[in-house]
């Protein structure tokens, strides 16, 4: 059900915000909202598996959906507001079973309602039914099974089937062979292309793209398999398990709108990038030593740095990627910014399924146990946890999956970290917009003044009524010496 549910969020959040960017964002919100609704209803009154699949897939669709809440911050607040509002938002998401489905329905329609009365009708000038035309359809239709074809061996391989059987091979192969495909309707033929080039011209940009990849890879597989810690080493039952995941669970909103406010105050985006990629990976870290004898009260506080840590870059990362954007650009970059993470997220149960399995076997081989399988090890967890020799393989295999996280936050931590990243805002025109302090008029720039923005072998145009991109900013014609002085003696160019 997990699989099916990460599956069809991932596949459709990017088809659902393009198509709102032209028939608007009430019906494209209001339409995934029903299909939630609908899809929980049949999640609740299914009584068959098949019948649950549907509904989680329904709900998997809406799902990909949400990303469109983050999309319509962006067009509502000014970038150096959003980073509070986009950690609140944050926050949010951390927090025989049919309630669990029937639960959703009264706050859903609550935020229909809401969306119904407060949101506006951004109806496109020239109609929906023309602006539809200009939807890359065909990109949709290159990108939806190309996607299914290449996240399917990473959902599903090891499970239904191994990863060297033709079925994996050969849905990795039309995979990468659809997306090649996809790239160059892109570049060559789409006139308006989902995926937008000018989202990767900066290398801040591409790296927080990467930084959601490996949040969502982290994430996953460090709540999934800590499940197994606590049950199967520590012999938690369900309940006792949950509440053991409170420090990360509560810990990740916390720092998310801790870190949010203090950016804004701040007025920069760095510090959090150094913060919360050390920390996180540090704590990571510290998952090696967990074993059977631990004391709890170090288990808080190792699995709190996790939560605080994931928190902060969750924040930093949503933040940078509209920072260093164009205006224009600020709810595609959104967009694809959460299609990172959902693929991260179903790469991170894919490669903690392969590599658990795999260590685990080699574990039980050690102990003269060969002929019993990682699932049927697992089957027998709870005759496990009160087996000294069987808690150990569980040890020896998790801190192989801490260590595959340690190394890969610290790796997109550096390069995160490696990039400076442009102020939420330009100090003299929140000071313009209050009358000044010192009671001389303050020029505030025009969109129509702009900079070229260079980093390293990248570069890109950003408007200079706005925030700049890292690194080296050029004054456009028109512009005088003396405006540009004040702008760097105001740090807009860092």
């Amino acid at each position: 059900m997990g699989t099916v549910f990460s599956l069809t969020a991932t596949i459709f959040q990017q088809p659902i915000a393009e198509i709102s960017h032209v028939v608007g964002r009430k019906p494209a919100f209001l339409l995934v909202l029903a299909v939630f609704a609908a899809g929980s209803t049949v999640a609740a009154m299914a009584d068959n598996m098949a019948t649950l699949l549907i509904g989680r897939s329904m709900q998997g669709f809406a799902s990909g959906g949400t990303v469109l809440a983050a999309i319509v911050l962006t067009d509502l607040i000014e970038l150096r507001d959003r980073a509070t509002w986009l950690s609140v938002q944050n926050a949010t998401q951390a927090l025989g079973l049919r309630w669990l489905f029937w639960i959703n329905l009264p706050a859903i329609a609550a935020a229909a309602a809401g969306l119904g009365v407060l949101l506006g009708f951004d109806r496109p000038e020239d109609g929906v039914l023309r602006n539809l035309k200009k939807v890359d359809w065909m990109g949709i239709a290159i990108f939806m099974p190309s996607a299914v074809a290449l996240l399917v061996p990473f959902t599903m391989a090891g499970i239904f089937f191994s990863w060297r059987s033709w079925q994996a091979i050969m849905s990795l192969l039309l995979g990468i062979f659809g997306l090649t495909a996809l790239a160059l309707h892109q570049r060559f033929v789409a006139k308006n292309p989902m995926f937008r080039a000018s989202l990767f011209t900066n290398w801040a940009t591409v790296f927080g793209f990467l930084g959601q990849a490996a949040f969502g890879v982290c994430v996953n597989m460090i709540f999934y398999y800590l499940v197994i810690y606590w049950s199967g080493v520590r012999g938690f039952s369900e309940i006792l398990t949950g509440v053991a995941l409170l420090p990360e669970t509560f810990a990740i909103p916390i720092a998310a709108i801790v870190c949010g406010l203090i950016m804004r105050q701040k007025n920069k985006i760095r510090w959090a990038m150094w913060v919360g990629w050390p920390l996180t990976s540090l704590s990571i870290g510290f998952l090696w030593f967990l074993d059977t004898k631990t004391p709890l009260p170090v288990l808080i506080l190792i699995n709190a740095g996790v939560g605080l840590g994931a928190g902060t870059i969750a924040s930093a990362l949503n933040v940078s990627i509209l920072a260093t954007t164009k205006r224009e650009d600020n709810g595609h970059a959104m967009a694809m910014g959460w299609l990172f993470k959902s693929a991260g997220m179903c790469m991170g149960i894919a490669i903690g399924t392969a590599v658990f399995t795999v260590q685990m076997e080699r574990e039980l081989e050690k102990i003269g146990g060969a002929d019993m399988t990682a699932q049927s090890f697992l089957r027998a967890l709870k005759e496990v946890k009160d087996d000294p020799t069987g808690r150990e393989v569980i040890v020896n295999t998790l801190r192989i999956l801490w260590l595959i996280c340690c190394v890969l936050s610290g790796t997109v931590g550096l390069l995160c970290c490696s990039v400076k990243y442009p102020p939420l805002y330009d100090p003299r025109q929140i000071a313009g917009a209050e009358g000044g302090s010192s009671g001389q008029p303050i020029r505030v720039f025009t969109e129509k003044q702009s900079y070229h923005l260079s980093v390293g072998s990248m570069s890109t145009t950003a408007s200079s009524g706005r925030e700049s991109s890292s690194g080296e900013c050029t004054p456009s014609k028109g512009t005088s010496v003396k405006s540009e002085s004040k702008r760097a003696l105001f740090g807009c160019c860092r």
